[in-house]
């Protein structure tokens, strides 16, 4: 059955129809009917299901392509982003390369409001399943340290996904799906400075210390005391970054 297109009075400030379809399907996106990475349906299917023409399902995808929502693929049809955080990633990306010296300070002062609050509500959330997968991931970074280096790119990549994945998997444990794309839209702006600081064992070490207080009073069910603990994190990784810089001459 066409999903109906909803009807405006004329005197309002109506979008093209192409903009109102464009919505529709990045909502059935969000929505999961679509998942990252999948192939849209053929533009017949899509006309039929929207009830609209082709003409308007074709510049519907090349408005969400536009927003990087969707990618279209020469020959093989239209695909989903793979993740719906990396549209923001670029905006975020852009805005802090505008605001010059500032836009760094700026992207941690965010990360920290969101990281902090993270920690409270995972804390009063998150299930013993959650908090086990948490220090299971923590435990492979601390084993993964017992190597010294100087370490390879290949696998500083991969404890950088590691790192990665304890704060979205720290997210999540909040419940709310909008900090997971929130956060990895941020850490995938700060991903340089992450490489740059993980390059130094005693970084990466200390990283690890500090996790295991954070999980601590997750474990607890302390809120305020996960809140305190991740602000102690952000404080070291903000220090450890401009040595960083300092000690490289890194902008």
């Amino acid at each position: 059955m066409p999903i109906r297109i909803m009807q405006r009075n004329a005197r309002d400030v109506s979008p093209r129809l192409h903009q109102v379809v464009a919505e529709q399907i990045q909502e059935l996106i969000v929505a999961g009917v679509w998942a990252g990475g999948s192939r849209l349906p053929a533009e017949r299917v899509l006309c039929d299901r929207l009830g609209v023409s082709r003409t308007v399902i074709r510049e519907s995808l090349k408005h969400l392509s536009a927003r990087g929502i969707v990618k279209e693929i020469p020959r093989k049809g239209t695909f989903v982003s793979g993740s719906l955080s990396e549209p923001l990633k670029d905006l975020l990306d852009l805005c802090v390369s505008r605001q010059g010296a500032s836009g760094r300070v700026n992207l941690h002062e965010v990360r920290s409001l969101l990281e902090v609050e993270i920690a409270g509500l995972a804390a009063e959330r998150a299930t013993l399943e959650e908090i086990l997968e948490l220090e299971r991931i923590n435990a492979v970074l601390a084993e993964m340290n017992l190597d010294p280096g100087p370490w390879s790119e290949e696998r500083l990549r991969s404890y950088n996904g590691l790192e990665f994945q304890f704060h979205v998997n720290l997210a999540r444990c909040t419940k709310n799906e909008l900090f997971v794309v929130l956060l990895s839209a941020l850490f995938g702006a700060f991903n340089k400075s992450w490489s740059n600081i993980h390059c130094q064992p005693e970084a990466r070490k200390h990283g690890v210390e500090l996790h295991r207080g954070i999980l601590s009073a997750i474990r607890s069910g302390d809120p305020r005391r996960a809140r305190r603990a991740t602000r102690d994190n952000l404080k070291a990784f903000l220090k450890a970054s401009k040595e960083t810089k300092e000690k490289h001459g890194l902008e």
